[in-house]
């Protein structure tokens, strides 16, 4: 991920330098409009590089897909908690993804904590310590 990053930022700072040599030939306005998704293409997959998965359990469960999505979770809306082998192939991708009534945070193929809710929405997301977190989760809903 890290290369990919790197390959990310040394393109962008590559269309820059070709945005200023372009807009010294042929004029500021065609120059933007050859250059302008490019830029945007680059800059959206920096964004995705750098985003993050976060999970806080305390009073309320918190997911968020860092800088993009964020979501608050009750333990009276959860049904249940599991840990579940989790493929991206199953969501169609990588990052922030949904496919019927789930939403998943998937960062490749590897175990996720897997929260249902009441009104069965799932919640599929790969952390960096899923069984820890289901743990804690757990815990508080039985404290409930």
């Amino acid at each position: 991920m890290k290369a990919l990053g790197t390959f990310l930022l040394l393109s962008f700072g590559g269309m820059i330098v070709l945005t200023v040599v372009l807009t010294r030939e042929i004029g500021v306005a065609p120059a933007t409009l050859t250059m302008l998704p490019s830029v945007l293409v680059l800059a959206v997959g920096l964004l995705l590089v750098t985003a993050s998965v976060q999970v806080e359990v305390d009073d309320h469960i918190e997911l968020r897909f860092v800088p993009v999505w964020r979501r608050r979770l009750d333990y009276g809306e959860l049904e249940t908690v599991e840990i579940a082998d989790q493929t991206w192939y199953r969501f169609g991708g990588v990052g922030l993804r949904w496919k019927g009534n789930a939403t998943g945070l998937i960062l490749g193929d590897r175990p996720a904590v897997v929260l249902r809710t009441r009104d069965e929405h799932e919640y599929v997301v790969q952390c960096r310590d899923p069984a820890r977190v289901a743990d804690s989760v757990r815990l508080r809903m039985e404290a409930r």
